[in-house]
């Protein structure tokens, strides 16, 4: 994840393996770092095989 006011460093952004992004709807502009962490760890946890649902 990048700072929220200068986003990921150019350097950082050259070894990535993968850049993703999100989709906005409401004419949304960004959002908070740690909001747009959070998605992004639910949905690969609900792709990996719905782990959020599973009982321990």
């Amino acid at each position: 994840m990048g700072s929220e006011e200068k986003g990921i460093y150019p350097a950082l952004l050259k070894v990535c393996d993968e850049r993703i992004s999100i989709p906005m709807k409401n004419n949304f502009e960004s959002l908070n770092v740690s909001v747009a962490t959070g998605m992004i760890l639910y949905e690969v946890l609900q792709q990996r095989g719905n782990i959020l649902n599973s009982k321990f």
